[in-house]
């Protein structure tokens, strides 16, 4: 992750706001946030990412790095102890999950 710091902190890291906007941030390291409290997530996520950037590129995806809760990070990937359904994590965090999540069929 502190590769990917470096590499997109300059214009591609966004916070993501108690309305469900993405906030454009400038964090210089990983000591710049509580990660007992945030999670950085990756939009494309980077097993996809990393090895195909051309392909995204040639179509204008770019990756993003999103500071969010830890708990609203479980939620995006459906891992914490309680999931939610696309409309309630919609309703709880005012943005639809397929904008934190590159799909090829995605809102992005």
């Amino acid at each position: 992750m502190v590769k990917e710091l470096e590499k997109y902190k300059a214009d591609s890291v966004f916070l993501l706001n108690k309305l469900g906007g993405l906030i454009r941030i400038y964090i210089n390291s990983l000591d710049d946030y509580d990660h007992t409290q945030f999670n950085l997530h990756h939009f494309i996520p980077y097993s996809s990412y990393v090895g195909n950037e051309k392909w995204y590129e040639e179509r204008g995806i770019k990756q993003k790095l999103i500071l969010m809760s830890t708990k609203c990070h479980e939620h995006v990937h459906n891992t914490g102890i309680v999931t939610l359904s696309d409309a309630q994590f919609e309703r709880k965090y005012k943005i639809k999950r397929s904008m934190l999540i590159f799909s090829k069929k995605g809102d992005y």
